[in-house]
């Protein structure tokens, strides 16, 4: 290798950098320094951190494009040892089966990745699973996950899930248990979610060292207060998500939080949309843009109802479709946008699903307001 090649340091580099595009094009960078010195190791874990960094803090789809060139690598060197950077794994294996759980629960996010495609990933997941001597668990979460719009399957997906073991590829404690939380929430069977969320509540069970986990239970609670029309007391866990954020942009749920106090606090509603419009513009993740843009048209509707108002003034810049040099607009004209939105989404979605599951959650929100 040439002396100028320390992927120890080019490491140490873009883990100063906060997340965001200039840390991922720095690891980009580390990614093609340790391709052209062939450092099979490197390759693959900086691959890996790319992986992270496009999941949970940018561009979904990067962590699709790179990470068939992980399991390039892997299956070219299946026995290429970790780095010191993660120890917590036997080998390199063990972290991309880690990562692949990732891969695979992107697979409902993306109405581009046909239908065959998808199962082709659980399929593969599942079998490289076995192979490395883990269980199934891990697979029946994920494709519990996947299955929201055929309740017959998903259904099936869970029982399996809940009643294998865990063993040393399951997520941890916490994320476990915010899947079953979301199930019996999903069935209305309120007490038993409660009783599961206790140890989220008091934090004895985390996901890592911030409180991603205890702002996914919240949130879920918060979505089945505001379907049941208990809105105080989706406002006080509104309130209690919007003081407790985390820095993961894919844990920060604003646009719930929007949708809440459409219903309780139209005034900071507003706010919170001026503030935010501007990300949910920018969203590469579809899954996530629909739910964001269908709670915006929630806001939307309801404010036509509550302002008695016709047009609104928002800073929009230029890269709005409909902007004005006035910057007024006429609060219908923002929610038909919206809904357009939302609903080519929801059918590019349901198309790929052979369902109707994303026009009807669309269709239930906005009944509901």
């Amino acid at each position: 290798m040439g002396n100028e090649y320390r992927p120890e340091e080019l490491k140490k580099f873009y883990d100063g950098i906060p997340h965001g595009k200039t840390r991922l094009a720095a690891i980009k960078s580390a990614i093609e320094m340790a391709d052209q010195n062939n450092d099979i190791p490197f390759m693959i874990y900086f691959r890996e951190d790319l992986c992270e960094e496009s999941c949970f803090y940018g561009n979904n789809m990067e962590m699709m494009v790179t990470f068939p060139d992980i399991l390039k690598l892997s299956d070219r060197y299946p026995d290429a040892p970790s780095t010191q950077f993660d120890t917590n794994f036997k080998n390199a294996l063990e972290h991309i089966l880690w990562v692949y759980k990732w891969v695979v629960g992107q697979c409902s996010s993306f109405y581009q990745i046909p239908m065959e495609d998808c199962m082709e990933f659980f399929e593969d997941f599942k079998r490289r699973s076995l192979g490395y001597g883990f269980n199934l668990k891990p697979y029946y979460r994920l494709l519990y996950g996947f299955y929201h719009f055929d309740d017959e399957k998903s259904d099936e997906a869970y029982y399996n899930y809940e009643k294998i073991p865990r063993d040393g590829n399951s997520n941890c404690r916490a994320c476990d248990r915010n899947t079953e939380i979301s199930f019996y929430l999903d069935k209305d069977n309120f007490g038993k979610a409660r009783e599961l969320s206790e140890d989220i509540e008091n934090f004895k069970l985390r996901c890592g060292n911030d409180n991603s986990a205890w702002i996914r239970m919240k949130k879920s609670f918060m979505g089945y207060y505001i379907d049941k029309g208990y809105y105080e007391e989706a406002d006080e866990i509104a309130y209690l998500l919007e003081h407790n954020m985390n820095q993961k942009t894919e844990g920060q749920p604003w646009d719930e939080i929007l949708r809440c106090y459409a219903f309780t606090r139209p005034g900071r509603a507003l706010r919170i949309f001026k503030k935010y419009w501007k990300r949910w513009q920018e969203s590469t993740n579809p899954s996530d843009e629909f739910d964001e843009v269908s709670n915006i048209c929630c806001f939307w509707k309801k404010y036509i109802k509550e302002s008695n108002k016709d047009t609104v003034k928002i800073g929009f810049d230029s890269s709005f479709p409909l902007y004005n040099q006035e910057k007024v607009y006429k609060i219908q004209d923002l929610f038909e946008y919206y809904y357009k939105r939302a609903e080519d989404i929801a059918i590019k979605f349901d198309k790929r699903n052979n369902a109707s599951s994303y026009m009807d959650e669309l269709s239930e929100k906005l009944d509901i307001v």
